[in-house]
C-alpha cells in the first residue's frame, strides 16, 4: 500500500500555517519542502518571493531551505533576516506579492513553523492541505552533507537586511499616517499629548525594533523583554496567557505610565494594559479599533455608506451591539486571522475592519499593508486618542464592564474525535433548541464556527481548535451569575454527548 513519504509531517500543516514540534523538521523534510514552496511561487508568477524568521533556535535553518530551493528554481530572493510577520507582508506587497516568514508566533520553544503568502493572499486550509500533498511528487532524497553546505553557504551569502527592510517599513507607516492627518486631522489640533508607554516585547521578534519605531513616533517608551531569545526565558511569548502580562502591569504602574502595550512572538499581536494595570478586555479593544476605522475611513466611490466590521465568534455579546450603536454592520466570523484576511480581500473595502479576541486586529481602510500587524495597530490607537475629547482612562470607562473565563482549551483524544463531539453536540443543540429558549433564555444559537449561544446578557462558545487536540470554551456574562448560567447551559448540553467534558465545563472559573 503507497503511503505518502512525510506521513508524520502531516501533523504539522494545521489550518492556518505549519507548525509542530522541531524534531519534525528533519533534513529530508525540508529538503522537500523547500522544492514545494519554490513549486508554488513558479506557478503562481514566480519573481520575487521576501522570507524572513522569527528568534527561534532554528528558524534561521528552515529559511535557507526555503531560499535555496527557491533559488534554484530561478527565483529571486529579498532575504529579510529577523524581523516581525507584518514586516515580511510589508515586504511581500512591495514587490510580487509572495512571502514566507518562518515563525511559530507565540507557541512554545519547541514549536517551529512556516507562515507564507502566495500573489498576496494567505493560504487557505485547503492550500495548505495542498502544498502537503505535492511532497508526494517530491522525489525521496536525504540530502548530503555537501547539499546542507550549500544550502547554509546560500543563505550566508545573502547578508542581513532586516535594518533595511525596517526602514522601508517605517517609512510606509510613516506615510500612512501622513495620509491620514491629511484626510481627517488636517483641520484639528491634537488634544493631548503622546502617552507614555512601557513595551513588552517578550523577547519575541519585535524586540529589535518596537522602541525604534514608537520613539519615532514621538512616544516615550519604557522597554521590557527587548532582546530577542527563542529560548524565551520568561515563559510563552504569548500575550493572551494573563500570566504573561503581570510583569507590564506592574512596570505601568511602578513607572506612572499612561499604557502598556505587549506583542506577541511574531508581532501580529497586542494586547493593551491601562495606566492602572489592568487589562483591557481584548473585546473592548476590538471596539475602540473599529471605532477609529470606522471614523478615519476614506470616502470612496462604489463602496456602501454602511461598513461592516468583522469580529470572531468567540468575542463577547457586547461587541455586536457597541458595533452597530455606532453605524457598523457587525458580521461574525470564525476564528483564525488568516480567515478574516481572506474574507476582507474578497470584501475589498465593504469591510473596514476585523479583529479576534486572541489580539490580531486588521485594518482595510487603504492606509497601510491589510496585515494583523499588532505594532501598527497599537499606533492607530494612539494616534487617534491624541484627538479626542476626552482621555484614555475616560473613554474606557465607558465601555462595558464584563465577567469572563479565559480562552479555555481542553484537551481531546484527536481532531476526529472532537468534530465527532461537536456534530454531536449541534445535533443536541439543535434538536431542543425551542426548549433552550423557553427554559434557558437562549436567543440566539450560531453554528458559524463550532457551538455558540447567545443570552441577553451572556455568551458561551465551545469549538474545536485548528491549532492542536483541543476544544476551546468561553463564557462571558455581565454579572458572574450571568457567566455561570451560560456556562450552565453549556454543562447540561454536554452532559448528553461526553460526561467528562461536562465536568470540565462546569469546573471552569473566571479570570
Amino acid at each position: 500500500m503507497w503511503l505518502h513519504p512525510f506521513l508524520p509531517q502531516q501533523a504539522l500543516f494545521k489550518a492556518y500555517d505549519i507548525r509542530g514540534d522541531i524534531t519534525l523538521f528533519s533534513d529530508d523534510f525540508l529538503w522537500a519542502l523547500g522544492q514545494g514552496f519554490a513549486r508554488l511561487f513558479a506557478q503562481h508568477g514566480g519573481g520575487r518571493v521576501a522570507i524572513g524568521y522569527d528568534v527561534r533556535k532554528f528558524s534561521p535553518r528552515i529559511a535557507a531551505f526555503i531560499a535555496y530551493h527557491c533559488h534554484v528554481q530561478g527565483l529571486s530572493i529579498d532575504w529579510l533576516g529577523q524581523v516581525t510577520t507584518p514586516m515580511m507582508a510589508h515586504a511581500a506587497s512591495c514587490q510580487d506579492g509572495h512571502g514566507v516568514m518562518v515563525t511559530a508566533s507565540h507557541s512554545p520553544r519547541h514549536v517551529h513553523g512556516v507562515k507564507w503568502l502566495c500573489a498576496h493572499h494567505s493560504p487557505s486550509a485547503e492550500a495548505i492541505g495542498a502544498l502537503f500533498d505535492t511532497l508526494a511528487d517530491v522525489p525521496a532524497y536525504v540530502p548530503t552533507a555537501a547539499d546542507l553546505a550549500a544550502v547554509q553557504a546560500f543563505a550566508s551569502q545573502l547578508g542581513q537586511a532586516d535594518a533595511t527592510v525596517f526602514n522601508a517599513y517605517q517609512a510606509s507607516m510613516t506615510q500612512a499616517f501622513a495620509r491620514i492627518q491629511h484626510a481627517c486631522y488636517s483641520a484639528c489640533t491634537p488634544r493631548h499629548a503622546p502617552l507614555r508607554l512601557v513595551i513588552d516585547c517578550m523577547n519575541g521578534a519585535t524586540s529589535r525594533f518596537a522602541e525604534r519605531l514608537f520613539s519615532g513616533f514621538g512616544y516615550d517608551c519604557q522597554m521590557l523583554n527587548a532582546m530577542p531569545d527563542g529560548s524565551f526565558p520568561k515563559g510563552n511569548p504569548d500575550p493572551a496567557e494573563p500570566a504573561r502580562l503581570a510583569e507590564l502591569s506592574h512596570a505601568v504602574v511602578a513607572s506612572g505610565a499612561d499604557m502598556g502595550l505587549a506583542f506577541d512572538g511574531d508581532g501580529d499581536r497586542v494586547m493593551v494594559i491601562d495606566g492602572h494595570g489592568r487589562m483591557i478586555a481584548p473585546d473592548n479593544l476590538l471596539y475602540l479599533l473599529a471605532q477609529i476605522a470606522l471614523a478615519e475611513r476614506p470616502t470612496l466611490a462604489g463602496v456602501e455608506s454602511t461598513a461592516e466590521v468583522m469580529f470572531d465568534v468567540k468575542c463577547s455579546h457586547h461587541v455586536p451591539t457597541l458595533l452597530a450603536a455606532h453605524g457598523a454592520l457587525p458580521v461574525m466570523q470564525k476564528t483564525g486571522s488568516s480567515l478574516m484576511r481572506q474574507a476582507l480581500q474578497r470584501r475589498h473595502r465593504a469591510s473596514v475592519f476585523a479583529g479576534e479576541l486572541s489580539g490580531h486586529f486588521l485594518f482595510n481602510d487603504g492606509y497601510f499593508v491589510l496585515y494583523d500587524d499588532a505594532m501598527y495597530a497599537a499606533l492607530r490607537l494612539l494616534n487617534w486618542l491624541r484627538y479626542q475629547p476626552v482621555t484614555f482612562a475616560e473613554l474606557l470607562a465607558r465601555l462595558p464592564v464584563s465577567v469572563s473565563t479565559a480562552d479555555m482549551y481542553l484537551p481531546i483524544a484527536s481532531a476526529e474525535y472532537g468534530q465527532r463531539l461537536l456534530n454531536q453536540l449541534l445535533a443536541a443543540a439543535q434538536k431542543p433548541f425551542s426548549r433552550l429558549r423557553r427554559a434557558f433564555a437562549v436567543r440566539e444559537v450560531s453554528t458559524v464556527d463550532g457551538l455558540r449561544l447567545d443570552f441577553a446578557h451572556g455568551v458561551g462558545i465551545l469549538r474545536r481548535s485548528n491549532t492542536g487536540n483541543y476544544l476551546t470554551v468561553r463564557f462571558c456574562g455581565d454579572t458572574l451569575a450571568d457567566l455561570q448560567h451560560a456556562q450552565q447551559v453549556f454543562s447540561w448540553l454536554c452532559a448528553s454527548v461526553d460526561d467528562d467534558l461536562a465536568t470540565q465545563i462546569a469546573q471552569i472559573q473566571p479570570v
